[in-house]
């Protein structure tokens, strides 16, 4: 159904928010508005507690309400039907579920009343409209008016209406009108939980409910969970219907219970006299109608003497004997008086049997015999009695009476059977065996123990003994599953597995499953199909039980497919042996690819076909343990190291989590010796042995269980489980799981090997409620056992809740069942039994869990020990000297010995005189009587450790001893399982033969305990039980199917079954066969097995010959004889074991014949194996088959294709000249160079193949060498495909090529050879001419991806440089920006970005390139790819620019002159000098002008490159680090160096670009100026000071519109001078500015006052530039001349005049200046300018380059200099003699002074600037003095002017920007 509600809406994520909820209730109101309100709501019910949640926060609640009542049904068969009870059953489930506390008055009553008749009523519902509507069974169909004739209902029908308090209808009429009275109440239950949900007081549960509940869970497991019918798996009363099969027409209310004594009896009579069966019918029918009186009515016995037992007449000679009991009501909630039927017996038979049973009956207490006297009548007056119902009672019927009844002539007779009878109700299915005459198999009346079990939702432990009932309700639980499949429609089958170690407990199982099952199904046959069946029955009457080899864990099951994997719905219930299981799990899980063989995958190969190296117990002990005895101490047995090997060394749970699954030797030491004690004080030795058994195990190829389960899951750790989980999982006698292969003592710890072995189980089951594992904890008997259930339930505990392998977490704890009860062995055995589990339970309790003492349900004998002479060499030589002639023990008799040693000795001394088995052997088996032999004589434990089970009694402690691996118990512990084991292999007699003294502490402590009866050996005569040769039969099977054939041929013998003897013998060889060691004695004992075999085939009909044959084809095959084995397979209709002979014999011609002709008998999968390897063979030799194996070569292609035969499949194509299929193929396997030589080789005949070639190349060298990977080192890697693929192809003529092909051939072949070659820069030109914008970006990248050393390269090649860096840049830029748009979908931009599409508008990205290394996702819709190929080709670009410009801004070509250099005219002899080290006849304006050029090229990179990446947290840094660059460059430190004036725009490459650039930074900067927050400090302060100076400098000389003063006068730029200025004008970075911009010096003045004053860490540089800038404002006010014009004659550095319209200014500001360059030139004079100012590395030559230059400042000025006092000012900075001056006006000497100062001025500033190349000094010159003006010098150059305009005209030689 599509769903009408979007559920993804309703997620706890979006309810949880307000637009969420808004949104939930909008699509909830539409929904209903266009849907019918039962599709929302069951939507709603989809998810656990939605329905409650939204009912209770949705605002139109009420109308949804509405909606619903309107549409409740109007009759209750359309109700069941509805969505209605889901909606009831949800709802009262969550009111049901909250505590108490939260409702009020009576509403919790209310609520608990109300959901038990919501659980009810649909059975209830079910039975009225079936009597209502005329669909009841045949009983109510007979001829008349139904509605006026009387119904009659079943009691299992009574029940449930009773349960509900309605009326037994008597009509159709009154049924109908029951039927409309519980609509309305269910009516009235849902309108009570309507108001309820309206309350907010439940809003906030509902809420939490639905939120913890539910919780975020996915579509898929939504899904699963509606998939799961509401209560018909897990709740009563849904379960007890499935297994009832009590409904009888024309029977009464009461149930009647069936005894299988009773059944036998009826039965009988059937075949015997139907008419007498019939009349005991009859007489059932009217005790069923509670017709108790008269004849129906005789009391036997009672109740004088105990329970009544009653005898109704059938005939005159003929009494059916019954009592009234009490047993559990359908659903186990109550007791309900029923009849049971104890037999058919005539008045001779009615004995002393009755009072006996009276009496025992009599046991159960006075309530019970209250309850079975009690009589109620159905009418008042009338005299049939209906049957009372009762609470349940807590009881267990326990009775010390014994079953055996003595009498008068002390003969004894045995009434066990009559407790140990099964009940069954008498049933529709019962009647219809019966006259089928087929034994029917019924549910029978379960415990309430049992029922508890059967019930459990949860999954569970049930520990018991063998008779306790365990395997019973395991059976049941499974049969109720089952059955709600079969009668409930459109609910999936569940999946059920039943495992367990023994094949015969397997089939047997199953066998009574399935005739449970088919008993079941016969309610429903016709009369037609009773009678074929009858007929059915009669024809398989005198067939004999089928003899199946009880060893054959792996095929017992003929059928099963081999996988797991393979398993269909129609394989459940599975029934199926743990080996098996194993099998078809290693077959899904073995790896295909043989490259990866490994240890693990030799085992798996093993277990699938190879079961020949299993290494069990018995192959344990026959070949390797005779190689182990002298490395481990001679009193340890075989089974306890075996034992120790499998369950601790390979299988504690600190080896499971080992490297292989084995402890070291050190980690098998440190174990603890209270938890693994048997060889605590050998462990060294043990350890010795367990190596040997390894290497010998290598050295045979085998394999044991802990080998194969550790292969299995690391199989399962690399790939999930193949196939569909089961959803219940069962496993029977857990502990047998546990026994290491067919050890039958005892079981290994619950260690590794078991916890692997429950892992690999737990693993498939999905279902976490869904487990059953039974067992007897009581036989987990093995050495150092430590297994318990507690520890099997926290091992799956820890399991589920880490999560591993997958396995899912319980949310329900599981339950623990003990069932205590036997039901089978009398108390006289079980008690002595109880007593060696005390024991064990007193010294180890942590080796077994502490349950209830086992009891049995009667008394009986107790054990008898015999205590005999001393007699060395048979001490019971009397006791057995009975056996003489024919004499011998029964059928059912058995004697246990310790090992076949001492059986052998008592078979050469007395002959064949009884079943003997080693204690070993009899695990799993019963029997009447057992002798104990020997037991205690041959134990292993010494007499003083034996003494040690009296310490408890005699020091009356009750705790164990605390250091328990100091004392002997570890060996005791092993002995007291043991004992435990032979003692309950007895069922009604034990008997002790044990004369030694170390029997004597045992002995004491039974006879202490009242426990034995001790006696002298008598004759064993009086002990001998007398068999029939049906008995001797009966035993021979069931030691056979134990796999005991040697006393099973002795029993078969007895019985007279020639036949089966046979078949007996033909197993006891293969098992002689097994245990040989000598390799020819081996084959030969197998060859004798296997004619065996044969002789049992040619005697054995159907199956069983098939069976034989296939035995026998195992031993040849064992016996390496293939050929024969291959046959005999053939005989057995196992093909599959002969394609498997005829593999090993190479009879390749054989397998073809098999698939060709017997394909259908094979599994696919092993059909699809022999087809490999047939393929293989024949591809691999070059031959075809005898037949061909496929009908077209096209399906040969197609399999080679699918199965990876690679070669075979070339061949095949090249054979059919299919030459391009070829290559195509090549290409497929990634064979490049392959593909592309068949494409070449055959370019005549293949007209496309040529350019095939070349595009399979291509395709390879952009694969692999995409954007931004290293192409080099790819193409020069001989082993990469990229450099095979060029070499293959570098023959190919390019002229014949594409012009595209051509370029990128060669763009490939260039970069081999040299990436960086100025070839790859134009091969990317012509890409990019070509229209190829994503390959030349490539190539740009490519050459780029190495930057060139350039360090001390010429300002020429370092400008070349940078114009190509800006082509690739501005490459870049035009793609990002999408000027040039690069699109997912173009094929060349896949090419060279490594991006993959797919067919869904979707692409990847290839591994290792551009865009895969960047992303953990790769799988991207194509329309994002653009965007994330921008995105990081943005990130790309930054980091190649960013690099680019760290590398290059160190580079001489960018720096200024080393100040070294140009003091001494010489190379400084720094190492690491970065500056030029240029002559200074080289510097001249052409370099000055270059290296402006350059960083104006830079800056122009960098901004194209922020332009499109934005605006990084480091951009402003960046830009202000290269505008600092630019000011140097600009205002070089030195003048020599260049200045302002030498500034040539048409030497720089796009002048107007880059200024822009400039400009646009500037503004930038200005913007970002500010000073600190913090005002003390001052070197932040300093630092801005330095930026203002350096912004407006640059401001100054590139121009443009920028409002400086405006930005420094911000309030964030205000900066006072402090006390130093007192004016309004009191902001330094205002004044400087105005100084600069304006040509004001009196602010220029006193900033510069500031800066010297209280400046720390200033650039010197630009302190002396400031100066100079502030000096060139003088040139006005300086008047030299004394002309008009006060410029006339001056000398300045052309700097000065370039804006040559300056103020004129005061003497004082001129002053003042000197007295700040005074204060500098001291500070530069003092060796202390490093403490003012930041220097460079050269620093004392910076300081002297810097005092040189202020002296060149003042000695212009002072040339030029008429004011005396000025004068004298400079002269005394200078440090030159003072002027004599007398007076004001000067005298001719001073003139004279002054005119030698001039003249010595000229000649320094002459000097200092002879050998430089520029000019920096013009001489002013008015053309009106110009004939009257000398020269100065030829290399001062004079400047004519007539105003001022000529003179800026003629500094100014820049073109205007």
């Amino acid at each position: 159904m599509v769903a009408t509600l979007d559920l993804d809406k309703f997620s706890v994520q979006k309810l949880q928010t307000e637009e969420g909820l808004h949104d939930v209730f909008e699509h909830l109101n539409n929904a209903i508005a266009v849907n019918h309100i039962g599709d929302v709501v069951c939507d709603l019910l989809s998810r656990p507690g939605l329905f409650v949640y939204i009912f209770s926060v949705f605002p139109n609640a009420a109308s949804m309400r509405t909606k619903i009542l309107n549409a409740f049904p109007t009759d209750l068969q359309t109700l069941e039907k509805s969505f209605i009870p889901s909606l009831l059953s949800r709802t009262s489930a969550f009111f049901f579920g909250l505590p108490s506390d939260a409702f009020r008055g009576d509403e919790s009553r209310t609520v608990a009343r109300y959901e038990r008749y919501v659980t009810d009523v649909w059975p209830a519902v079910a039975i009225l409209s079936s009597i209502a509507f005329g669909t009841t069974s045949a009983r109510n169909t007979m001829n008349g008016n139904f509605k006026d004739r009387k119904i009659n209902v079943s009691a299992h029908d009574a029940t449930i209406l009773r349960k509900l308090n309605l009326p037994l209808p008597s009509n159709s009429n009154v049924a109908m009108q029951t039927l409309g009275d519980v609509k309305d109440f269910i009516l009235q239950i849902l309108k009570f939980y309507f108001g309820l949900l309206s309350d907010p007081r439940f809003a906030d549960r509902s809420k939490e409910m639905f939120f913890s509940a539910s919780g975020e869970r996915d579509v898929e497991n939504a899904a699963e969970a509606t998939d799961v019918p509401l209560p018909a798996y897990t709740q009563a009363p849904y379960l007890e219907a499935t297994l009832d099969a009590s409904d009888i027409d024309r029977f009464g209310e009461w149930t009647i219970l069936m005894s299988s004594s009773a059944t036998k009896d009826l039965f009988k009579w059937r075949r015997d006299d139907a008419k007498v069966a019939d009349c005991v019918l009859k007489k059932i029918r009217q005790l069923s109608r509670g017709q108790f009186s008269g004849n129906n009515y005789k009391m036997l016995h009672g109740p004088s003497h105990g329970i009544p037992i009653y005898q109704a007449e059938v005939l005159s000679n003929l009494r059916l004997v019954y009592q009234i009991d009490c047993a559990l009501d359908d659903d186990g909630q109550a007791e309900r008086q029923v009849v049971k039927v104890y037999g058919i017996y005539s008045h001779k038979q009615l004995d002393h049997i009755w009072p006996w049973l009276s009496k025992v009956l009599n046991g159960r207490g006075q309530v019970y015999l209250e309850r079975c006297m009690l009589r109620e009548l159905a009418e008042p007056g009338g005299k049939v009695y209906r049957p009372a119902t009762f609470p349940l009672r807590n009881e267990e019927f326990i009775t010390d009476e014994s079953p055996i009844f003595v009498g008068e002539d002390g003969s004894g007779e045995d009434f066990s059977w009559l407790m140990a009878n099964k009940d069954v109700k008498l049933s529709t299915a019962y009647l219809n065996g019966l006259i089928a005459e087929q034994e029917v198999e019924l549910p029978i009346q379960l415990t309430a123990k049992e029922w508890q079990i059967v019930r459990c939702p949860t999954s569970c432990y049930v520990i018991g003994r063998s008779g306790t009932g365990k395997t019973t309700a395991m059976v049941y639980k499974m049969l109720g599953i089952h059955r709600t499949w079969e009668q409930v429609p459109g609910i999936r089958k569940r999946r059920q597995l039943f495992v367990t170690r023994f094949p015969v407990l397997a089939a047997k199982v199953e066998e009574f499953f399935t005739s449970l099952v088919k008993s079941l199904a016969l309610a429903g046959c016709t009369q037609d199909e009773l009678r074929n069946l009858r007929s059915q029955i009669k024809d398989a009457e005198d067939q004999e039980p089928q003899m199946i080899d009880p060893l054959n864990a792996l095929n017992y099951r003929p059928g099963t497919p081999q996988k797991y994997s393979d398993l269909s719905d129609h394989d459940f219930p599975l029934f199926i042996t743990f080996d098996q299981l194993a099998r078809m799990i290693a077959a899904d899980v073995q790896l295909d690819n043989p490259n990866s063989y490994d240890r693990h995958h030799f085992i798996l190969a093993k277990v699938i076909n190879d079961e020949a190296s299993f290494i069990t117990y018995d192959v344990f002990r026959a070949i390797y343990w005779p190689r182990l005895l002298n490395t481990i101490a001679q009193n340890f047995g075989p089974w306890l190291v075996f034992s120790e090997f499998m369950g601790v060394i390979k299988g504690s749970e600190k080896a499971f989590h080992s490297p292989d699954g084995i402890l070291d030797r050190q980690r098998y030491v440190n174990l603890s010796a209270r938890t693994y004690p048997v060889f605590a004080g050998d462990r060294h030795s043990l350890y010795n042995a367990f190596e040997s058994y390894s290497k010998l195990k290598r050295e045979l190829y085998g394999y044991d269980m802990a080998d194969r389960t550790y292969a299995i899951l690391k199989a399962l750790s690399r790939n999930p489980l193949k196939g569909q989980p089961v959803d219940h999982l069962y496993v029977d006698e857990v502990q047998d799981n546990l026994i290491i292969d067919t050890m039958r003592m005892s079981t290994t710890p619950l260690t590794g090997t078991a916890l692997k072995l429950f892992l690999v189980l737990r693993i498939l089951c999905r279902n976490a409620d869904g487990l059953f594992w039974a067992g007897d904890t009581a036989q987990t008997i093995s050495a150092g056992s430590s297994f318990r259930f507690q520890d099997l339930k926290a091992f799956i505990h820890r399991t589920e809740a880490e999560g591993s392998m997958g396995i899912q977490k319980c949310c329900t704890k599981p339950e623990l069942f003990e069932l205590a009860i036997n039901y089978r062995s009398h108390g006289g055995i079980v008690n002595c039994a109880q007593s060696v589990v005390k024991l064990i339970t007193v010294f180890w309790p942590e080796s077994v869990d502490i349950l209830k003492p086992e009891r049995a349900m009667l008394g009986g004998p107790k054990p008898v020990f015999f205590v005999g002479p001393q007699d060395e060499s048979l001490p019971y030589e009397p006791f057995f000297s009975g056996f003489q002639g024919s004499r011998e023990l029964g059928a059912e008799q058995c004697i246990l010995v310790r090992d076949s040693n001492v059986r052998d000795h008592i078979r050469d001394r007395f002959g064949d005189i009884a079943v003997i088995l080693t204690l070993q052997e009899s695990k799993g088996l019963e029997f009447e009587d057992v002798f104990l032999y020997n037991f205690f004589e041959d134990s292993a434990a010494l007499l003083s450790q034996w003494r040690a089970v009296l310490m408890p009694h005699n020091s009356h402690e009750t705790a164990p001893p605390h250091d328990v691996s100091a004392s002997p118990h570890p060996v005791l512990c092993a002995e007291l399982k043991t004992l435990y084991v032979g003692i309950t292999r007895a069922r009604k007699k034990l008997y002790f033969l044990d004369h030694s003294q170390r029997s004597e502490p045992m002995r004491a402590l039974w006879l202490k305990e009242g426990l034995i009866d001790v006696a002298p050996p008598t004759d064993i005569c009086k002990y001998i039980g007398e068999s029939s040769p049906e008995r001797w039969a009966a035993s021979a099977y069931k030691l056979f199917n134990a796999g005991h054939f040697q006393e099973a041929i002795r029993c078969f013998e007895r019985a007279k079954l020639p036949r089966q003897l046979r078949i007996a013998q033909a197993y006891q060889l293969r098992e002689v066969a097994m245990s040989t060691v000598r390799t020819g004695e081996r084959q030969k004992a197998f060859l004798a097995a296997a004619e065996a075999f044969v002789q049992c085939a040619g005697e054995a009909l159907g199956s069983q010959k098939t069976s034989f044959y296939g035995d026998a084809a195992k031993c040849y095959a064992l016996a390496d004889n293939v050929l024969r084995a291959a046959k005999l397979y053939f005989d057995a209709d196992d093909i599959t074991g002969a394609a498997q002979q005829y593999c090993k014999a190479g009879r390749f011609d054989k397998i073809v014949q098999i698939l060709t002709r017997h394909r259908e008998k094979i599994s696919a999968s092993y059909r699809n194996e022999l087809l490999y390897i047939c393929v293989v063979h024949y591809s691999r030799n070059g031959l075809r088959p005898p037949i061909p194996l496929f009908s077209s070569t096209e399906e040969e292609l197609k399999y080679l294709k699918d199965k990876g035969l690679h070669k075979a499949r070339i061949d095949l194509l090249a054979s059919h000249k299919r030459f391009l299929e070829v290559a195509d193929v090549q290409l497929s396997l990634g064979h490049l160079c392959d593909a592309i030589r068949t494409f070449l080789e055959h370019q005549d005949d293949e007209p496309n193949a040529m350019q095939r070639a070349v595009d399979t190349a291509l395709d390879t060298l952009w694969r692999e060498c995409s954007f931004d990977t290293s192409v080099q080192n790819i193409l020069r890697n001989s082993g990469s495909d990229a450099h095979k693929v060029l070499n293959c192809i570098k023959a190919i003529p390019l002229e014949r090529l594409k012009a595209s092909d051509s370029r990128q051939i060669r763009f490939f072949r260039v970069i081999g050879e040299s990436p960086f070659a100025m070839e790859v820069y134009r091969l990317g030109e012509e890409f990019y001419d070509g229209g190829e914008e994503a390959m030349a970006l490539m190539a740009f990248d490519v050459f780029f991806s190495q930057l060139p050393n350039l360090h001390n390269a010429p300002p020429s090649q370092v400008d070349n440089f940078l114009r190509r860096f800006e082509r690739y840049v501005r490459l870049v830029v035009s793609v990002v920006s999408d000027e040039i748009p690069f699109r997912a979908t173009n094929s060349q931009v896949q090419k060279v970005f490594g991006i993959v599409p797919s067919s869904d508008l979707h692409c990847s990205f290839a591994a290792g390139s551009f865009l895969h290394r960047r992303f953990t996702q790769n799988r991207h819709l194509s329309a994002d790819v653009d965007l994330l190929l921008k995105t990081q080709l943005k990130a790309h670009l930054r980091q190649k620019v960013l690099e680019e410009s760290n590398v290059f801004c160190i580079a001489r070509a960018f720096s200024t002159q080393c100040p070294y250099s140009l003091l001494h005219d010489r190379p400084c002899r720094m190492a690491n000098c970065n500056q030029q080290h240029l002559r200074r006849t080289s510097l001249n304006a052409t370099l000055y002008n270059m290296r402006v050029n350059l960083h104006l090229q830079q800056m122009r990179i960098l901004d194209l490159m922020f332009s499109v990446v934005g605006e990084y947290k480091d951009w402003h840094a960046r830009m202000t680090a290269w505008l600092h660059r630019l000011y140097t460059a600009i205002y070089c430190p030195i003048y020599v160096e260049g200045s302002v004036p030498d500034l040539n725009w048409n030497t720089v490459r796009n002048a107007v670009g880059c200024v822009g650039v400039a400009r646009k930074w500037i503004q930038k900067a200005i913007e970002y100026l500010e000073p600190t927050v913090d005002p003390t400090d001052d070197v932040d302060y300093i630092d801005y000071f330095m930026n203002v100076i350096r912004v407006t400098c640059l401001h100054t000389a590139l121009g443009g519109e920028c409002s400086l003063k405006e930005y420094v006068s911000r309030e964030s730029c205000h900066v006072s001078y402090g006390e130093q200025l007192l004016t309004e004008d009191d902001n330094v970075s205002a004044d400087v500015v105005a100084s600069l911009i304006e040509l004001d010096p009196t602010p220029g003045v006193r900033v510069l006052r500031f800066l010297l004053q209280d400046g720390t860490r200033m650039d010197l540089s630009v302190v002396c530039n400031f100066a100079e800038e502030i000096c060139s404002t003088f040139v006005s006010s300086l008047h030299p001349s004394g002309h008009l014009s006060p410029l006339h004659d001056l000398l300045v550095p052309r700097r000065w005049i370039m804006n040559p319209d300056k103020p004129v200014v005061c003497e004082d500001i001129i002053q003042d200046f000197l007295y700040c360059v005074w204060r500098l030139m001291n500070l530069l004079r003092s060796g202390k300018a490093h403490t003012r100012f930041d220097l460079p590395s050269s620093g004392g030559c910076f300081v002297d380059i810097m005092l040189t230059r202020m002296c060149r400042l003042l000695c212009i000025l002072g040339y030029n200099m008429r004011d005396i006092g000025l004068s004298m000012t400079i002269a005394q900075i200078l440090l030159l003699p003072p002027l004599k001056v007398d007076g004001r006006n000067p005298s001719l000497p001073t003139l004279q002074q002054l005119a030698n100062l001039r003249r010595q001025y000229l000649e320094t500033i002459q000097a200092l600037d002879s050998g430089t190349a520029i000019n920096d000094l013009v001489h002013l010159v008015h053309k009106s003095r110009c004939y009257f003006t000398r020269q100065i010098s030829s290399r001062i150059p004079r400047v004519l002017f007539e105003d001022v305009a000529d003179i800026a005209r003629q500094m100014n030689r820049a073109p205007t920007l």
